[in-house]
């Protein structure tokens, strides 16, 4: 204890370049070499930074006479200067350990309000926004689980199922132009389908932007279907998840584009727009050949039914405002002119 006190002297003593040049050497060489003398040098030195940076404050009236006195009395009775410089030098020592336990006490209360200001701000409750005349409503903290709510018998018998939403596009060329721009707009038209003209900039293209349901979309495919074949070339693309990344279907057929859009997700969409590609492009590397085996149940086209109204049928009609609300199909149709 009684050496660790001496270092703390010397240290403040070399701190305060009151060594000689000889002292001063060692000191820094035994700093160099004993990581702890370090580390206490520099806990010294953050000390005196910080005790500097106190505010000085004026003494007392009368309390430097009162310190000359006492010294001039204990000087006589001691009778030794050596002794009295010892006990000067102790209370300087003294008194440095007093301002450095002070100003660490101090820098502890600063950071301790510090920290106390983030907490308190972060745990303010917020006030309920309340309407004009109403009462405001304790907030209730408690978070309860919603409680799981039994389904009538009519929920049960109709399912509640929202069709999935997507959007595709589809490309035709033709050598006629103007008759199958005829024919596409007449087929919309027929259908009572919501659509419009998006201006193009060449003149041998036209585009329309159609929103419908799968019924309605259904029954302008088979609309087309009469005049598939004078198309030179249909191309289908329907948009994946990720945006801007679309799957491409060539060559492809009115019952094609029926089977892709009728699935009830988009993860079959796409997987079905997938399977018809590949089928597509394989029939266009072997047009001679027949795919059978590549085709099951799940990748044949069906035919597209025609809503057809007979004497002996019973037809059930949704209302027009139910079938404007299922617009979930947005279809991009192009016909460009070679």
């Amino acid at each position: 204890m009684k050496e660790k006190e001496n270092i703390d002297e010397l240290l403040n003593s070399f701190i305060d370049d009151e060594l000689t040049e000889r002292q001063q050497t060692e000191v820094q060489r035994l700093v160099a070499h004993n990581e702890q003398v370090a580390q206490r040098l520099k806990e010294l030195k953050k000390c005196k930074i910080l005790v500097s940076s106190l505010p000085f404050e004026e003494a007392p009236v009368g309390m430097l006479e009162d310190i000359k006195t006492s010294l001039e009395r204990r000087t006589s009775l001691s009778g030794s200067p050596e002794h009295f410089d010892r006990r000067i030098g102790a209370r300087h020592l003294l008194l440095r350990r007093i301002v450095s336990a002070a100003a660490m006490i101090a820098l502890v209360a600063v950071l301790a309000a510090v920290i106390y200001s983030i907490v308190a701000t972060e745990t303010v409750t917020k006030e309920p926004i309340v309407a004009y005349g109403q009462k405001p409503a304790m907030l209730d903290v408690k978070v309860e689980k919603p409680q799981p709510t039994l389904a009538t018998v009519a929920d049960k018998s109709v399912p509640q199922t929202t069709p999935v939403e997507f959007d595709c596009r589809l490309e035709l060329t033709t050598n006629n132009l103007f008759a199958a721009d005829a024919v596409v707009s007449r087929a919309i038209e027929d259908n009572g389908i919501s659509a419009y003209n998006i201006p193009a900039k060449k003149t041998d293209k036209r585009i329309y932007a159609v929103s419908c349901s799968r019924q309605k979309l259904a029954s302008l495919l088979a609309d087309l279907k009469i005049v598939w074949g004078r198309f030179n070339s249909a191309v289908f693309s329907i948009e994946t998840e990720q945006e801007g990344e679309y799957i491409t279907v060539d060559a492809v057929a009115t019952e094609q584009i029926a089977e892709i859009v009728k699935q009830d997700s988009l993860e079959a969409t796409i997987q079905m727009a997938k399977d018809f590609a590949v089928l597509n492009r394989l029939e266009g590397l072997l047009p001679h050949r027949e795919l059978a085996l590549l085709e099951d149940e799940s990748t044949t086209p069906t035919a597209i039914p025609k809503p057809r109204l007979t004497s002996s049928q019973k037809t059930i009609k949704k209302a027009d405002a139910q079938i404007e609300d299922e617009k979930n199909v947005h279809l991009t149709i192009v016909v460009t002119g070679n």
